[in-house]
C-alpha cells in the first residue's frame, strides 16, 4: 500500500489494495480487526493495479490513477460498479501500465497527475482528452490546496510550489527542501506550514506563511525547516494522519514535534 486518504466530510479512511484490485473504505474511528464499510471491486470497475488515490470531499468522489487511466468513483460506490468518469487514451499523455501519484483541487476543479511532468486535467474530464495544462519543470508527489500545487521539483529532492494555472517550463514560485527523497507532502494551512516525509520516515515541517498569504503572486523564495507553530493541531486531517504514521515509522523527527 503506497497511498492512504481521509475524507473529512464522511469521516472515512480510504486505501487501495493493489493485489485485490480494490478500493477499501473504513470508518474514521476504526481500530483493530474491522471490516471495510465499502469495497469497490470487480471487472466493471476497470481497476487493474491501483496503488495511489486521492479523495475529493467536496464532491464526494474517490479519484485514482491506474494503468494509464484516471478513474473517478462516487464515495458511496459499493461492489462491482463502473466509474463515473474515465480519463484514458493517447491524447491524455498518461501512458500505459503506470500508477502515478494524483491530487485534486476541488475548488478550482482540476485533477493533477504526475508522470514525468505534471498533467492538469479538468475535474469533470471524461474520455480521451488532452490536459488543460502541462508543467514540465515539476516532478511528482503532487498535493493541491486552493490553487497552490505542491510537488517535488525536477530531481525529486526538493519541494516546489506552483499555481494550478501554470504551464510549460514554469519555475516554482517557492522552493524548499534539503535533497532528501520525498515520499509524501501534506498541507497544514491553519499553521501556514508544509509537512514532508522522506523515505527514511523522517518528517520535516516548513513554516512558509507567505505561500498561503499570497498564493499566486510571489517570486521564488527558499526555506529551511522550522519549528514555528509547534504544538497546534493541523487543520488538514491528512496532515495529522501523515505525521502520526511517519512517527510510528521513525522516532526521529527533524524540524518539529508532531502534535497529539
Amino acid at each position: 500500500m503506497h497511498s492512504i486518504a481521509y475524507d473529512d466530510v464522511l469521516d472515512r479512511i480510504i486505501v487501495p489494495n493493489q493485489f485485490a484490485q480494490a478500493i477499501l473504505s473504513f470508518n474514521g474511528g476504526a481500530a483493530g480487526e474491522q471490516a471495510p464499510i465499502r469495497v469497490i471491486q470487480g471487472p466493471r470497475t476497470q481497476i487493474k493495479r491501483v496503488d495511489k488515490l486521492t479523495v475529493d470531499s467536496l464532491h464526494h468522489e474517490i479519484i485514482l490513477a491506474d494503468d494509464g487511466a484516471v478513474l473517478v468513483f462516487s464515495s458511496d460506490a459499493q461492489g462491482d460498479v463502473a466509474p463515473l468518469r474515465v480519463i484514458r487514451g493517447p491524447d491524455t499523455k498518461l501512458g500505459n501500465g503506470t500508477s502515478p501519484h494524483i491530487a485534486v483541487d476541488p475548488i478550482h476543479d482540476v485533477i493533477i497527475v504526475s508522470t514525468r511532468e505534471l498533467l492538469i486535467f479538468d475535474r469533470n474530464a471524461n474520455g480521451n482528452v488532452k490536459p488543460l495544462r502541462v508543467i514540465t519543470g515539476a516532478g511528482g508527489r503532487p498535493t493541491a490546496y486552493k490553487g497552490l500545487l505542491f510537488a517535488t521539483a525536477a530531481g525529486g529532492g526538493r519541494v516546489g510550489v506552483w499555481s494550478v494555472d501554470d504551464s510549460g517550463d514554469a519555475k516554482p514560485r517557492w522552493m524548499f527542501g534539503e535533497g532528501y527523497q520525498v515520499r509524501q507532502i501534506a498541507i497544514d494551512a491553519k499553521n501556514s506550514s508544509v509537512i514532508v516525509s522522506d523515505r527514511l520516515g523522517v518528517v520535516y515541517t516548513y513554516y512558509v506563511p507567505e505561500v498561503f498569504a499570497a498564493p499566486r503572486q510571489s517570486a521564488q523564495v527558499e526555506h529551511g525547516p522550522s519549528d514555528e507553530g509547534r504544538g497546534i493541531a493541523p487543520e488538514s486531517p491528512m496532515a495529522g494522519l501523515l505525521g502520526r504514521v511517519s512517527q510510528v515509522l521513525s522516532n526521529v523527527v527533524k524540524g518539529t514535534d508532531i502534535p497529539y
